[in-house]
């Protein structure tokens, strides 16, 4: 893999590895109560995450980047319909942060997610890969349903990857991915939203 992609997943990702499928007491199991500003049976947020939360080390779900302090204090649920997507946040890097994604389904069950990043390799040319964590700044449009990442190569951010996921209740599908290569040369920053097209 090429250091730069490697440096855009927040210098801080390693090599996906299996991850195993998991799910969690249901609601009744687990005596816990649904959220009563939710239309479906889901439990309350707190519920679910600290559901995710005490399967994080056992089930690897950061890829060994978990600073639970963080998980805690910025991660997320969102919820679409009868389904809720969790936003686990492993872990502040320099400029951004790592992530992983849990699908929560009504009836209890849990499952990792993954999701489709692009690399180019020592001839230049773009390999599909699929990854347990990602690096960047993200953010979720639940009218859209989708999920945007963008993974800072650097600091300054003037490169790097941006890319979008649709969230079909059951995985995130990736819809486009968009890569700019850093220049050692100083020039004018392109927006993420104007890097090359890379998929589809």
């Amino acid at each position: 893999m090429a250091a730069l992609v490697i440096i855009a997943i927040a210098s801080c990702n390693t090599p996906p590895t299996p991850t195993p499928e998991a799910s969690s007491p249901t609601p009744a199991e687990s005596g816990a109560a649904a959220d009563p500003n939710s239309e479906s049976n889901l439990p309350a947020d707190e519920v679910i995450l600290q559901t995710v939360y005490d399967q994080v080390e056992s089930l690897d779900l950061c890829n060994g980047f978990y600073q639970p302090e963080v998980a805690q204090a910025e991660s997320r649920v969102y919820r679409v319909d009868d389904r809720a997507l969790v936003e686990l946040v492993c872990a502040n890097a320099a400029y951004q942060s790592v992530y992983a994604y849990v699908a929560y389904q009504p009836d209890g069950s849990w499952q990792p997610l993954s999701l489709d990043v692009f690399y180019p390799d020592e001839t230049g040319q773009f390999v599909r890969a699929s990854e347990g964590t990602v690096g960047g700044l993200t953010t979720f449009d639940p009218d859209q349903e989708l999920l945007t990442v963008f993974s800072k190569a650097r600091g300054i951010g003037d490169c790097g990857s941006l890319a979008d996921y649709r969230w079909s209740g059951g995985e995130l599908e990736l819809e486009t991915f968009r890569y700019q290569e850093c220049s050692n040369s100083p020039g004018e920053v392109v927006e993420p939203a104007d890097y090359p097209q890379i998929y589809p």
